[in-house]
């Protein structure tokens, strides 16, 4: 392996402690390193700590995955909630059907009912238009570039991350855009670790195509199965892609259950918390 590559690698493998924000009852974290832009940027990770959804929902569900109406508007409550927290209008909250695909579509304005089906990250430069996604120990990132002010917000479980969607984020900005990928900021947020992820080893191999070199992303002993850092597999890939600063999150959804939703952890029965980008109106 060479020097880059394992400089590259050792960046992409360090986690960092995360700012806890509480607005009201409900409770948030954020990037450092996005938090520097915040005269520019609002963003949020939120968490399951702040709203009164019914267990196995409890407390702040943001997902409407479930077939059931009662659940479904509670979540919708939960997230006009979290717009008034952020100060962004609900009305305007642009929502996609994710299905673990690596689809980015661009955002100018509210897209109609159900236009966005069958996509896992979002891009847009229109001001006061807040993007949000859903996980449960897939990896969020969120994408911003100050120079162009232009986001995305992005979904990559391990389809996603084994089909390189934060590439096709970061790819977007710059066509789109016209983002300089030196000049974009990656914050990748609370997500499975690999000290809770064992995967299939042909999981394993599509993940490890990824990137040049994926052996200190991958952890693996012999008689196990391989353990992947998904954050660390899609820091790379930003890394790799030119980005200039990723910023990644110490906090593993599954190890944390009182703070997290965890679709691992709870056996399938769970929330789903979200990751929020709005480019502020200057």
């Amino acid at each position: 392996m060479s020097t880059t590559t394992d400089n590259l690698s050792a960046r992409a493998l360090e986690k960092h402690q995360w700012l806890r924000v509480e607005r009201g009852s409900i409770v948030l974290h954020q990037s450092p390193l996005l938090a520097r832009y915040s005269d520019l940027l609002e963003h949020a990770f939120t968490t399951r700590l702040g709203g009164s959804s019914a267990s196995p929902m409890s407390n702040f569900n943001l997902g409407r995955h479930i077939d059931d109406e009662l659940i479904r508007q509670d979540a919708m409550k939960n997230r006009q909630s979290l717009c008034e927290a952020l100060n962004a209008d609900h009305e305007r909250l642009v929502v996609p059907g994710q299905v673990h695909s690596p689809t980015i579509v661009t955002c100018a304005d509210v897209p109609e009912k159900g236009a966005l089906q069958n996509v896992d990250a979002v891009a847009t430069n229109t001001r006061t238009l807040p993007v949000l996604l859903h996980f449960a120990d897939c990896v969020p990132v969120i994408l911003f570039d100050p120079s162009t002010m232009a986001i995305a917000v992005i979904h990559a479980g391990w389809r996603g991350t084994a089909s390189m969607i934060v590439k096709n984020g970061v790819k977007e900005l710059t066509d789109k855009f016209g983002a300089k990928p030196g000049n974009i900021k990656a914050a990748i947020g609370p997500a499975i670790s690999s000290c809770c992820y064992p995967t299939s080893v042909e999981a394993a191999a599509q993940l490890a195509q990824t990137v040049t070199d994926a052996s200190s992303l991958i952890i693996t002993e012999p008689g196990e199965q391989p353990r992947p850092d998904l954050k660390a597999i899609n820091a790379m890939q930003l890394l790799e892609s030119g980005v200039g600063e990723v910023d990644v999150t110490d906090l593993c959804t599954a190890c944390l259950p009182d703070l997290f939703y965890s679709h691992r952890q709870s056996g399938g029965k769970t929330g789903r918390q979200g990751a929020l980008a709005m480019l502020k109106s200057i």
